[in-house]
């Protein structure tokens, strides 16, 4: 149940195994682990198809357009997105949801409260809190519903580079895309119907190389661009990596070519952001930094309830200061910003640095 794609199903997992080929012995036994929970859990992916299928699904009306937040990992993004689902008016994708993709409608109640036993209390890389009803990244029930997923990559880190042009910067033939979003939109329009309708408010990573996607997809969706110094993001990526990696992979990859991963992935979708963020509306994106966020939550966060002209920030704004009070004792992990680090970013991400004009940690003022 560590894994976090362990309940897609069957179909999905042989077509990744033949897609990468194969899975090298000395991964079988977490294989089998994997495909021993799809296995199991087949019969509720069955009557989740038998109760909600494609012909109910497809009359499920996204009537208003997301909200969505962009920015890389490790920017801040959950975090805006914790705070922002804090206003009733908004429904999101809950972590049960995310994992249990293909079956959460069926399996509200006593299956949420079976996964509840097996999830950890804090994230390992960052010791946030974790909790099936906290927002999670629609991404990732994308990737518990098909493999049409950037993220597919942390279990095939050896094709890091094929997920990226594929699934996060959308390189794909019409036929792919039509897959694509037919994947997308089921995920979203399940959300909607466990939301009541309300607006949904997403965050995935992945979608900063997507805008002119998401914008194809909803011409009037809104956007929150949260930034922050590349030096400490990469430095935090290495730490996830670190970490998420012996959970998920099922194929190798050393230190230099996770590192390769990071630098790619980041630049591609930063750099595809910045062209596409001409294509949004007037009025329909704010921008903002994480160290901003940070030092000052709820001006900013009213800055773009006005920028966007979001209804609701009275109503919000009590939930918002009462989760935030929640946070007091938290602490961020540090993190050491070397020369080799600095240097890294320097080539990699030198175009980041320049439009948001950060500095290394401790080198003066920004």
């Amino acid at each position: 149940m560590q894994h976090m794609f362990a309940m897609a199903p069957l179909g999905v997992w042989l077509r990744l195994i033949a897609d990468n080929g194969g899975v090298p012995r000395r991964y079988w036994g977490k294989l089998a682990r994997v495909l021993g929970v799809s296995a199991l859990t087949a019969p509720l992916r069955v009557a989740e198809r038998l109760c909600y299928g494609p012909s109910r699904m497809a009359r499920i009306a996204i009537d208003q357009a997301p909200l969505y937040i962009q920015g890389s990992g490790r920017s801040g993004t959950t975090h805006l997105l914790n705070l922002l689902a804090r206003d009733p008016g908004f429904g999101v994708v809950s972590t049960f949801q995310a994992i249990a993709a293909p079956m959460f409608l069926v399996g509200r109640g006593w299956l949420e409260r079976l996964v509840a036993r097996r999830v950890p209390a804090t994230r390992p890389m960052d010791d946030m809190a974790v909790s099936l009803d906290l927002p999670q990244e629609e991404e990732i029930a994308l990737a518990n519903t098909s493999h049409l997923s950037w993220v597919h990559h942390l279990s095939f880190p050896g094709r890091a580079r094929a997920y990226l042009e594929k699934y996060a910067t959308m390189r794909l033939s019409d036929r792919e895309r039509a897959r694509w979003e037919s994947a997308y939109l089921d995920v979203l329009r399940k959300a909607t119907l466990a939301s009541g309708g309300r607006r949904l408010l997403l965050k995935s990573p992945t979608n900063l190389g997507r805008t002119a996607e998401l914008l194809r997809l909803f011409p009037d969706a809104k956007f929150i661009h949260i930034v922050r110094n590349p030096y400490v993001v990469y430095a935090s990526m290495k730490h996830l990596y670190r970490t998420m990696l012996p959970v998920c992979q099922l194929d190798d990859a050393d230190a230099e070519a996770v590192a390769a991963t990071i630098l790619d992935s980041y630049a591609a979708m930063m750099r595809r952001y910045l062209r596409d963020r001409e294509l949004i509306p007037a009025g329909h994106l704010a921008e903002v930094r994480f160290e901003d966020l940070e030092r000052a939550p709820m001006a900013e966060l009213e800055r773009f309830y006005a920028e966007l002209a979001l209804p609701g920030w009275e109503r919000a704004r009590r939930p918002i200061a009462d989760y935030l009070g929640t946070l007091s004792g938290y602490r961020k992990n540090p993190h050491r910003i070397d020369r080799q680090t600095i240097d890294a970013v320097d080539r990699a991400w030198g175009f980041a640095v320049e439009e948001w004009g950060y500095r290394p940690p401790g080198s003066g003022p920004e």
